[in-house]
């Protein structure tokens, strides 16, 4: 895997910088390797060199300082997920493949972009469209996993537009109604089928064919309804409610969930068959949180989708601090947000920091950070070398760094959040990397270390 610094801000072009030569001079001198024009970059502002598994960033004396998570340095260790502010230029630093570097490097396609109507992104959320842009004209059946405010509802509506499919989007809450509702409105009712039944309703399923029926929070339905949704799958009919005869339907199915299908078996929550009948294609949403990259973009895509042809200005330690929270409620949280900043502070003609909810401040103040080759040994935790044997240590070691790759793929490669994950330092993460060097992170640096 390979470092590099994901520019988001001024522009938020996505210019890339990969953090692989031993020594780069930024600034806005034409001598620099890195250049950032601009009047709050100095000429040789900052450099940035290699040690070992780190990346060192160390201010040259520059005007307007080097911050890294919002706090100046004088020089300090990067890792995946901090924030660089180097005058108005703001970085993030990801981890990826070199075959993802190469791939961007040669594609020519712009790095953030609008997929779809409601879907902007960059890297993150292209990895997860490119396979349901292949999927939606087949008959596969999919699951979309993924927190709330995350776009499981567009990435459907995505799925639809690209099938090509006749008929009509039509999207099915099944947490919203009660359970001795659910079954009549998703398969339908004849008259008098029930008291208060005075009129036919073809249901949910019927609306939707020869189109895709979107059934979001999948495991919120009732085990009964459930077992009938299963057989209207396998048998592609519905039988509504008074009925004696069944009715066939052609439908496409995307469903949804907050949490993968396999924990809402465990919690009893879905069906196991069911489960299974719709493995066609599973999609990981990743959060916000995970898209750190892409916070800028997003919120310069809302902010003019919100404030018409003049967006207010932004100051860049506003967006600093954006990419520094970690958005619980995802993008319908930043969506309100852009609109709560445009209603009480668009007629002052900057959008700053200061005009942020407390709560986006607060949560976002910069923690210490205790991984780079500069902290003391008295800060981090005890690492005394277990009263056991080798073998136990080596499968100590073997079990940790299998949690670790796990974290990195689900936290797409933030180190911090998959340490925490793994429950081991941040500080271990880096050793654990350095010392399985051509397995799983096969650039991640010389110098193995396999103490605990």
């Amino acid at each position: 895997m390979v470092m590099a610094l994901r520019w988001v801000f001024p522009g938020s072009a996505g210019m890339l910088t990969p953090l692989t030569a031993p020594r780069l001079v930024l600034g806005r001198g034409e001598s620099c390797d890195v250049r950032l024009p601009g009047t709050e970059t100095s000429r040789q502002h900052a450099e940035i060199r290699r040690e070992g598994a780190f990346a060192l960033v160390r201010d040259l004396e520059s005007r307007n300082g080097v911050f890294v998570d919002g706090k100046a340095v004088r020089e300090a260790a990067l890792a995946p997920g901090h924030v660089l502010r180097l005058g108005e230029w703001i970085g993030v630093v990801a981890l990826m493949s070199a075959a993802a570097l190469d791939r961007e490097r040669v594609s020519g396609e712009p790095v953030f972009q609008q997929f779809a109507p409601g879907l902007v992104g960059g890297p993150a959320l292209r990895s997860v469209l490119d396979p349901l842009r292949r999927a939606a004209a087949s008959t596969l059946p999919i699951v979309i996993v993924g927190e709330t405010g995350t776009g499981k509802e567009g990435c459907a509506q995505a799925a639809h537009r690209w099938s090509g499919r006749s008929g009509d989007f039509v999207a099915f809450n099944c947490a919203t109604l009660a359970p001795t509702l659910a079954d009549a409105e998703l398969f339908g009712y004849r008259k008098g089928a029930f008291t208060g039944a005075d009129r036919s309703h073809p249901g949910f399923f019927r609306a939707a064919h020869r189109g895709t029926l979107f059934l979001d929070e999948l495991s919120e339905l009732p085990e009964a309804v459930q077992a009938k949704l299963l057989r209207t799958l396998q048998q592609g009919e519905v039988l509504p409610l008074g009925e004696a005869r069944t009715v066939p339907v052609d439908v496409r199915v995307v469903a949804a969930t907050q949490v993968p299908p396999a924990q809402a078996i465990a919690e009893q929550r879905l069906r196991s068959d069911l489960a299974a009948r719709l493995d066609g294609l599973t999609l990981d949403l990743p959060p916000l949180r995970a898209r750190q990259e892409e916070i800028p973009y997003l919120f310069s895509y809302l902010l003019a989708q919100h404030s018409g042809a003049q967006p207010a200005a932004v100051e860049p330690r506003l967006l600093e601090q954006l990419c520094l929270y970690d958005w619980p409620f995802n993008v319908r949280e930043l969506d309100l947000l852009v609109r709560r900043l445009l209603v009480l502070h668009a007629h002052e003609g900057v959008l700053r920091r200061s005009h942020l909810p407390a709560r986006v401040l607060r949560c976002a103040e910069p923690k210490p950070r205790r991984d780079g080759p500069q902290a003391s040994s008295a800060a981090l935790p005890s690492c005394a070398p277990p009263a056991n044997t080798p073998e136990a240590h080596r499968a100590r070691r073997d079990r940790e760094f299998d949690a670790l790759m796990a974290g990195l793929r689900a936290h797409s490669g933030n180190v911090a959040r998959a340490a925490a994950a793994a429950g081991i330092s941040r500080q271990r993460a880096y050793r654990l990397m350095q010392a399985n060097q051509g397995g799983g992170l096969a650039e991640a640096s010389p110098g193995a270390c396999d103490e605990p």
